[in-house]
């Protein structure tokens, strides 16, 4: 369990600083960060309180579709979330605003790369996954469909709201969509060796003191 809190705790650290990163680049943000920019701006709320916000929302949604108890563990996962979010942007980058399109670009990608890498650690944890990660596979689950078309549907919605809430969509929203998935697909497998080794590691010394 100390394992696989740490692993937890250290990739969400990772993975809210790409968020900050994302956003803090001005090119556009993933459709569910977009849309909690466009409710902070709107609402004068901050992002990370948007973010939970939406969560629950989507927690709630989630039990709906499933015909479920809502999670509540995947409240206390978004809740982090969004809490590290704030850190990030109003903390550490707080003065951070890149105006030259070559820094901005170099923000954006070491954004989507440290995302990746965060998602790729946190997931080894096997805790809830986030309510938005959890909403497209509630849509597979109960309407049959495939996960490609479900993550459509489910990154669609998103982004209709953010085109609403006049989210922060971009250029890096694109790309964000297109290059993330590449990161935690070859990221995932190096964590997922680290972890078992260490779990591996750990058994062999405990049955030694046996």
């Amino acid at each position: 369990m100390k394992r696989r809190l740490l692993f937890f705790t250290i990739g969400l650290f990772i993975l809210t600083m790409g968020v900050a990163l994302i956003i803090k680049s001005g090119l556009g943000a993933s459709a569910w960060d977009a849309l909690a920019v466009g409710e902070s701006n709107m609402f004068g709320i901050t992002v990370g309180t948007a973010v939970f916000i939406n969560g629950i929302v989507l927690i709630v949604l989630n039990a709906l579709i499933m015909k479920k108890k809502p999670d509540v563990l995947a409240a206390g996962s978004i809740l982090i979330i969004g809490m590290l979010i704030d850190f990030w942007l109003l903390v550490v980058f707080n003065n951070f605003a890149p105006e030259v399109l070559f820094n901005q670009l170099l923000a954006l990608a070491s954004g989507i790369l440290t995302m990746g890498l965060g998602i790729a650690i946190y997931l080894q944890a096997k805790f809830p996954a986030s309510p938005m990660d959890t909403l497209m596979v509630a849509i597979n689950t109960r309407f049959g469909l495939n996960l490609r078309n479900s993550r459509i549907i489910s990154e669609g919605f998103a982004l209709s709201l953010a085109f609403l809430f006049r989210g922060d969509i971009g250029i890096g929203t694109i790309l964000v969509t297109l290059l993330l998935g590449f990161v935690v697909q070859y990221s995932f497998p190096l964590f997922e060796q680290l972890f078992e080794r260490k779990s591996f590691a750990k058994q062999a010394v405990v049955s030694k003191e046996v």
